[in-house]
């Protein structure tokens, strides 16, 4: 998987990741396609817990939540493609305590939700 710096990559180099053997591209925001390229899944993250434009610092238990609904709804609505997992993106070394302690809460909620479940690179596969 591939994940660029900022979420952002070029797309003339997006229809090359294949050939150098990715076969999962993760950027920002809902994807307009299952498919970034031939043999290459986009699955991508769609709420960021650090304010990188304002404080570079987390963005807050509500926030986050929000976030994460949002995505949640549009796909039950089918405002957004609704086969793709909703994405959390983390920074490990700029979470602060209080994004550590709302990661976990969220990472629980998922785990004992009858819905829920945490996909692995298998899991993303075409």
């Amino acid at each position: 998987m591939l994940v660029p710096p900022w979420n952002r990559i070029d797309s003339e180099l997006i229809k090359e990741l294949p050939g150098m053997g990715y076969t999962t591209l993760s950027t920002f925001e809902p994807r307009s396609a299952a498919e970034a390229a031939p043999g290459l899944r986009r699955v991508n993250c769609h709420c960021d817990v650090i304010a990188w434009k304002q404080d570079r610092k987390f963005i807050g238990e509500e926030k986050t939540v929000d976030r994460l609904v949002e995505h949640l709804q549009a796909r039950r609505l089918e405002q957004v493609d609704s086969d793709e997992p909703t994405g959390l993106l983390t920074h490990v070394w700029a979470n602060d305590e209080d994004a550590w302690t709302t990661l976990g809460a969220v990472l629980e909620i998922v785990a004992d939700h009858p819905g829920g479940r945490w996909l692995d690179q298998a899991g993303l596969a075409l």
